[in-house]
């Protein structure tokens, strides 16, 4: 079983999300390092916030902008293979 993770950003007061970025290369262990998660157990959808910013800047490229839109993490399963 593959997991892909990705992070999903929602307008504030919004329940539809305007984006959503594949961080799979990124490596599950990163991301249940950074959610302080045993990575077998990284399979529900967490919230980023201001304490993950500057961390999930340097994993993967992308600026949390906070006040604007809220963000998570969602790993699921790869359903194409």
């Amino acid at each position: 079983m593959s997991i892909v993770y990705s992070i999903v950003r929602y307008p504030k007061d919004d329940d539809y999300p305007d984006s959503t970025t594949d961080v799979t290369a990124v490596g599950g262990q990163a991301w249940a390092e950074l959610m302080a998660t045993p990575l077998e157990q990284l399979v529900y959808v967490y919230p980023l916030t201001q304490e993950h910013a500057e961390r999930v800047r340097q994993l993967a490229g992308i600026t949390l902008d906070l006040e604007t839109y809220e963000y998570f993490l969602e790993p699921e399963e790869d359903g194409s293979g």
